[in-house]
């Protein structure tokens, strides 16, 4: 009795294996009956560098999936060197510089095409270092924070650190004029200069201020380009400020003061002339909300 009740339940068993292997699933379903042909394609999102260097390449990104479909690449002023597989990434060569504009379509599975869509690039003229980031070592003057009023008269001193060039001065207008703390220790962060004209500052202690008698330590993080065409080396980074360990910064937790901006600028070139300058930052009276 026993061996035929399980010779029955083996049978049940089996049975239930076949059907199933037989139904589709819902989604397998609704694939099935989905229509691509009433697809109305428009490209919602694509992603790339604003700022590119002359001869270098620059990857642009469709930042959706739809399944079955192709995204189609062209270039003015610069040229499409190579597209992904699936086609949602295109590398581009930015030959001359000035401005280029970047445009792609969709054309889904049932063979209709989008409107195009697409993203102008700045792309700077790109003169190499004679020696490196020796070439980068001096006084540089500019400007440094965001905001009509909260970008600051800048002094920021370099010198070659190994193979990085560390920068002295960075946002200390900004932390003292925005937030109001003074800079009691550090200040000095390393920037990685890359042949392709861009710079890169990764995760570090920047300095220790002090507010209330009480220490604080915080962290810098960003990134930008250099120039070496004009009559002096420049740079231009992007970046924020942030207390020690945390995940947002100050100009991105604070963007509705700074013009809704969610980071800092340094926009700075060298200028040994004011190497001895001393400059006097000027703290505003505004509400500093901690």
């Amino acid at each position: 009795m026993k061996k035929t009740i399980i010779k029955l339940s083996f049978i049940v068993v089996s049975l239930m294996l076949m059907i199933s292997s037989c139904t589709k699933t819902p989604i397998e379903e609704a694939q099935d009956a989905y229509d691509y042909n009433a697809i109305i394609p428009k490209v919602l999102g694509m992603s790339g560098a604003s700022v590119a260097i002359q001869t270098f390449t620059s990857d642009f990104t469709i930042t959706y999936y739809r399944g079955g479909s192709t995204w189609n690449w062209s270039a003015e002023g610069a040229t499409v060197s190579s597209v992904s597989d699936d086609s949602r990434i295109a590398t581009i060569e930015f030959t001359n510089d000035g401005t280029a504009t970047v445009t792609v379509t969709e054309t889904t599975a049932g063979g209709k095409t989008s409107e195009p869509v697409s993203m102008d690039v700045t792309v700077m003229k790109y003169c190499p270092l004679t020696n490196g980031v020796a070439d980068m070592v001096g006084a540089w003057a500019g400007t440094d924070g965001q905001g009509d009023d909260y970008t600051f008269e800048s002094i920021i001193t370099s010198e070659v650190s190994g193979t990085s060039l560390a920068l002295t001065g960075i946002s200390e207008g900004f932390i003292n004029g925005f937030w109001g703390e003074g800079v009691i220790a550090g200040g000095t962060i390393l920037a990685t200069i890359n042949i392709d004209g861009t710079v890169d500052v990764p995760r570090q202690f920047l300095y220790t201020t002090e507010y209330e008698g009480d220490p604080y330590d915080y962290e810098i993080e960003g990134s930008g380009t250099w120039d070496n065409c004009g009559s002096t080396p420049s740079l231009l980074i992007n970046y924020d400020v942030y207390y020690a360990g945390e995940d947002v910064g100050l100009a991105e937790d604070y963007a509705a003061y700074l013009n809704d901006i969610p980071y800092l600028t340094a926009n700075i070139a060298i200028d040994d002339t004011k190497a001895a300058r001393v400059v006097n930052f000027v703290t505003k009276k505004v509400p500093v909300v901690k």
